[in-house]
């Protein structure tokens, strides 16, 4: 009886850490106004406007907007005009938001940057991975 508790008990602890993993994992949504720039910025680097992009790009982060999509945007934006340094900060941002992005690691590991460290695992995973052994060290 006490194993059926148990094991009851860790399915729960799971399930609760497995939701709490992909609630942190999901990118911040924006706001309708700020979904409204951001759809218009795409439009406009898509059209080949790449400075009036950026520019909106940058009201949105001006506005401490935190979101790997944004940051990987602007990025690509400030890469078409030429800056470089500047594409290169944006691209580290989305990375440190995203770590595990792989279109963001390969914008983040270009030639000439060095070779990319691992990703260390977060206090999630680190914890799913207790409670997944756990069980079995019983």
């Amino acid at each position: 009886m006490k194993t059926i508790g148990f094991f009851v008990l860790s399915i729960i602890l799971l399930a609760g850490l497995a939701g709490a993993a992909m609630r942190l994992a999901a990118p911040s949504p924006l706001a309708a106004a700020d979904r409204e720039t951001f759809e218009r910025a795409n439009q406009l680097y898509e059209a080949g406007n790449y400075a009036a992009a950026a520019s909106l790009y940058e009201q949105l982060t001006a506005k401490g907007i935190a979101n790997p999509d944004l940051f990987f945007n602007l990025g690509s934006a400030y890469a078409q005009t030429g800056r470089n340094e500047q594409a290169a900060e944006a691209y580290a941002r989305a990375a440190q938001l995203a770590p595990r992005d792989a279109q963001i690691a390969g914008r983040v590991g270009q030639p000439g940057e060095g070779q990319r460290l691992p990703v260390p695992l977060n206090a999630d995973e680190l914890a799913l991975g207790a409670l997944l052994h756990w069980p079995w060290r019983w």
